[in-house]
C-alpha cells in the first residue's frame, strides 16, 4: 500500500494526516512543525529537522534522484 504525503482535501471534518516522508511519522496536517511544496505536492513534518534533511535533497524521500 502507497502511503499518501500530500495535503488531501476533506471537506467533512476528518483530521487530514500525512505520513513525514523522512522519519515515516504519522502527522496531523493542520499541526505539523513544517510543510513544504515539492513538484506540485505539500509534504508535511513532524519536525524542521527533518523538513531541513528533506529539503536538502528531496528526491532521496520520494523515490526521485536528481
Amino acid at each position: 500500500m502507497e502511503e499518501s504525503y500530500g495535503l488531501q482535501n476533506y471537506a467533512n471534518g476528518t483530521v487530514v494526516q500525512s505520513v513525514d516522508p523522512v522519519c515515516g511519522m504519522t502527522v496531523e496536517e493542520g499541526h505539523a512543525a513544517g510543510k513544504t511544496e515539492y513538484a506540485g505536492q505539500f509534504y508535511f513534518f513532524c519536525s524542521h529537522d527533518c523538513q531541513k534533511i528533506f529539503e536538502e535533497d528531496p528526491g532521496r524521500y520520494i523515490g526521485q534522484r536528481h
